[in-house]
């Protein structure tokens, strides 16, 4: 869904202009405006920003009259303030509504994938990826790297393990790219343990991984296949 037409249909206006945050909520009386930050690079970005200032707008208990939204609540997705959380959920189910990609997701997730998902609704490719992740049954996680560490990650339900913390180990594609600029082209075969925590040397996962030059950072699906060593998933 188009967030400037629901904008619209609710009486909120939008300016973009320069700001010292991604975005504001403004309410005054009956007058409500919604400010968009003209640095933001990506339109993906922007449309999102729209959808959760509406968010903080149609949630009762959102009562402020101005929310100051920044970039690192906006687009973490793990931020430690509860209404910017809510609103990011808001936004997310606004413009990628669970209902229609549960009936799309025929196929267990993949790079391509997500792409194509994130053309066909007009949203972020990380927006993307998290929003699948939440919806698949899949055992998928979704990981964003930054400066050779995790930043966070996102797991769907189904994925067994937990994400380890800090550096990147060396054996794990992703690092690659810290190191020389490198991404292997494609789903990879890798060791579970250089992810997650795990106690098999055996276990492998799947990786596929994108980079986001303009912002050194990386995206990463990690993916364990049905038949991949199932009893010991299956024993979690």
């Amino acid at each position: 869904m188009n967030p400037d037409c629901v904008a619209e249909q609710l009486r909120i206006a939008i300016f973009e202009e320069p700001l010292d945050a991604d975005g504001y909520l403004l309410r005054k009386g009956e007058d409500t405006r919604i400010l968009v930050d003209s640095g933001i690079g990506y339109e993906t970005r922007k449309r999102f920003t729209v959808a959760h200032e509406i968010g903080h707008f149609f949630m009762p208990h959102h009562q402020a009259e101005v929310f100051r939204c920044v970039g690192r609540d906006i687009q973490s997705y793990k931020s430690n303030k509860k209404q910017e959380n809510e609103a990011n959920e808001f936004a997310a189910e606004l413009l990628l509504p669970t209902a229609e990609l549960d009936s799309l997701l025929l196929h267990p997730p993949t790079m391509d994938l997500i792409q194509e998902f994130s053309e066909l609704y007009g949203t972020s490719l990380t927006a993307t990826a998290v929003k699948i992740a939440e919806v698949t049954c899949e055992r998928i996680v979704i990981i964003l790297s930054d400066n050779g560490e995790i930043k966070w990650f996102r797991k769907s339900s189904s994925f067994p393990y937990w994400i380890n913390k800090g550096p990147l180990h060396k054996w794990i594609y992703a690092y690659d790219y810290f190191v020389d600029g490198h991404l292997a082209d494609g789903p990879q075969k890798a060791l579970a343990y250089a992810w997650c925590q795990v106690t098999s040397p055996d276990l492998y996962v799947i990786e596929e991984s994108v980079a986001f030059n303009r912002l050194g950072l990386v995206l990463t699906l990690l993916h364990i296949p049905v038949d991949e060593n199932e009893d010991e998933v299956d024993s979690f």
